[in-house]
């Protein structure tokens, strides 16, 4: 069942009216019962997969406890051995063999792949990397074996982690399944709260952009321009709000029942750089990579050489764990290059940033007052003298940010902190571009068609957007990408809104409970997949 469906939400009030209901020592049984019968209702020949992943993960771990290193290698290399082997088998066989039939191809030869028609279950890359972590920690000592199998096939198989994550580490997990959980009004309320942001990112702002995405992504060949540009700025703030979404329902669904999940995105679109992106975005699958690929290859303690080697690695193999087409790992890998590019040039763009805006404070400025005069005369006059219309929204939009800029450089005092805000908001802005603009590989399904839309996105074309939607439907679609920005600011600058929401008086709260559940009520109509459940 999906996390935004009818069924959902009834299973959810079910499970949690009788959690509090059952006696502490029972209460795992009874999660264990209902996470398998979440998780079969997908299909109930999924459990056989889980069930054989548990298995093995906990088996391992406990043959290998107080064991020879030897014995111990062995055991990580059969964990790991069938559970990648799974994996493979279900997610990359047929991707694997096609790639090997296209290359036998290119040389002329004839290769026919084997087929296995095997549909690839819903959540196993999450569930498979959450049980390997626990393989290795016990194989580094970081933690002891579980004992109980019962309480270890629970935290492989939570329900609320168990579709899309977070990964978690059973070293966070699995210590909260014993502790005892008495219900507590404000942590209830608080969970449900961030489920109902959670219900609002997806069904509001991710379904009604991801209905234009789309349409675009589908078919990009018969798109150029401005429509094509929207898209690939869409779709970042759609997978975004699709995948944070899922998130935010996930750990408030636990946090109702007392479980406290590991956050998964921290304001992404505020970082100043595509490495700090990364330690912002999917953080629970970005720190597994880190923990167990990145440190065992030698991580930043080896050469330059290798250490930029290692990046690139890792985000190429985190492109090929999101899916196994070749445009996701041209994604992770053009990610890899993109950090340690930003890690080689760091001093020479911060001596650049520092001439430029020093410059820029030493300006007159009759100068910028001057350049504000000529954006606007050419906005107003432009047509005469040839200039487009596009032209002549880029000079006033040229006008709207310089005109600001004059009046604050005749004040001295508060100039220099305006210049610092915008150097910060432009490192802001050239990371969300490279962001957005290697996220076209995200989401096409062929590399033609993502090196389409990066050369056809120029230009204006404004004829074809009326053919998507109305002015009204474009209007609220950058209003929603705005809610979203606002509220990722006030939340990197004050803290949580939840908390914030909290402290209002009760008229306040609840009209704004009302505004979100009528907002999700209607947003329900538009109801799609979550992307991260193909992962």
């Amino acid at each position: 069942m999906s996390l935004v469906s009818f069924q959902y939400l009834v299973f959810f009030v079910v499970v949690v009216a009788f959690f509090f209901a059952v006696p502490q020592r029972f209460r795992w049984v009874y999660l264990l019962v209902a996470s398998y019968v979440f998780y079969m209702w997908w299909d109930p020949k999924y459990a056989i997969l889980i069930m054989t992943t548990t298995v093995t993960v906990y088996g391992t771990a406990l043959l290998m406890h107080n064991r020879p290193v030897s014995i111990k290698k062995l055991c990580v290399a059969l964990s790991v051995a069938v559970n990648l082997g799974i994996l493979f088998m279900f997610k990359y066989f047929a991707f694997f063999n096609n790639s090997i039939r296209d290359v036998m191809a290119f040389f002329g030869q004839t290769y026919t792949p084997p087929v296995l028609n095997l549909l690839f279950p819903v959540g196993m890359s999450f569930y498979t990397f959450q049980a390997l972590s626990y393989t290795v920690d016990v194989y580094r000592g970081t933690r002891e074996p579980e004992r109980r199998f019962g309480m270890f096939a629970l935290y492989v198989s939570f329900f609320p982690t168990l579709l899309s994550g977070p990964i978690e580490r059973s070293t966070r997990l699995l210590p909260q399944l014993y502790r005892k959980v008495e219900f507590n009004y404000d942590r209830v309320v608080s969970g449900l709260i961030l489920m109902g942001w959670g219900f609002f990112q997806k069904l509001v702002i991710a379904d009604r952009l991801g209905q234009y995405v789309n349409m675009i992504y589908n078919q990009p060949q018969y798109f150029n321009g401005l429509p094509v540009l929207m898209a690939i700025y869409f779709l970042g703030i759609q997978v975004y709000c699709d995948f944070s979404g899922y998130t935010d329902i996930a750990i408030g669904t636990a946090l109702v029942m007392g479980y406290e999940l590991m956050p998964n995105f921290k304001r992404p679109f505020l970082a100043a750089s595509i490495g700090d992106l990364w330690r912002r975005w999917h953080i629970s699958l970005i720190s597994w990579f880190r923990d167990y690929l990145y440190i065992p290859l030698g991580g930043n303690k080896v050469s330059r050489f290798r250490w930029h080697l290692n990046t690139v690695i890792v985000f190429t193999l985190s492109g090929l764990w999101h899916g196994a087409l070749w445009p996701l790992v041209v994604w992770g890998a053009l990610n890899g290059v993109l950090i340690v590019i930003s890690r080689v040039t760091s001093r020479v763009r911060a001596a650049v940033r520092e001439t430029v805006f020093g410059a820029l404070a030493k300006v007159h400025p009759a100068v910028y007052f001057t350049i504000a005069a000529i954006a606007v005369a050419l906005t107003v006059f432009g047509k005469p003298i040839g200039l487009g219309l596009g032209g002549r929204v880029g000079t006033g939009f040229a006008a709207l940010l310089v005109l600001p800029v004059a009046v604050l450089s005749t004040r001295k005092e508060r100039f220099p902190r305006f210049l610092e805000g915008v150097k910060s908001a432009l490192m802001i802005v050239i990371t969300y571009h490279l962001f957005v603009f290697g996220g076209i590989f995200f989401r096409v399904k062929s590399m033609s068609d993502g090196w389409y839309m990066l050369t056809h996105f120029w230009g204006t074309n404004f004829m074809q957007l009326p053919l998507f939607f109305d002015l009204g439907e474009f209007i609220l679609m950058l209003l929603m990408v705005l809610l979203i920005c606002a509220v990722n600011y006030i939340q990197e600058r004050h803290g949580s809104i939840r908390e914030m929401i909290r402290t209002k008086p009760w008229p306040v709260r609840w009209a704004l409970y009302y505004l979100l559940a009528i907002s999700i009520v209607a947003g329900m109509q538009k109801t799609s997949q979550f992307i991260y459940f193909q992962f």
